[in-house]
């Protein structure tokens, strides 16, 4: 078996599960001037819906979700598959009107650029019951 990738260095691993958490946080989603900076110009996205996003909805549709809606999100692991490039795997559930939802497994791929780190694609697939 190939061993392709390895765990990210305790540093990087903490500053990708930062910006993974800063997505979550209402006032940076609401900003479309600093959601638009973490997202790649090829961003794209499979939804825990199965609905497929590309980057222009993705910064039409997030900024648009309601206040009420709170993301809870644990059990982060990075990991390294190539120089410049992450994946970052974690569960997260919404908590909408004070209804929590069900877990959704999810993962996201992260480039680096000149300019910092940028999702490139995610993908949520709700936790088998």
């Amino acid at each position: 078996m190939s061993s392709a990738g390895h765990a990210a260095m305790p540093a990087l691993a903490a500053e990708l599960e930062r910006l993974e958490r800063a997505l979550h946080c209402p006032q940076l989603r609401a900003d479309h001037q600093r959601l638009a900076a973490l997202l790649d110009e090829d961003f794209s996205e499979i939804g825990s819906s199965g609905q497929c996003y590309g980057r222009e909805a993705a910064l039409e549709e997030i900024p648009l979700e309601r206040a009420q809606v709170v993301i809870e999100s644990d059990q982060y692991t990075v990991w390294m598959l190539a120089e410049g490039l992450a994946q970052v795997r974690y569960r997260s559930r919404y908590h909408v009107d004070g209804q929590t939802q069900r877990w959704v497994l999810r993962s996201s791929l992260w480039r680096m650029h000149s300019t910092g780190w940028r999702v490139a694609f995610h993908q949520g697939t709700p936790e088998a019951r």
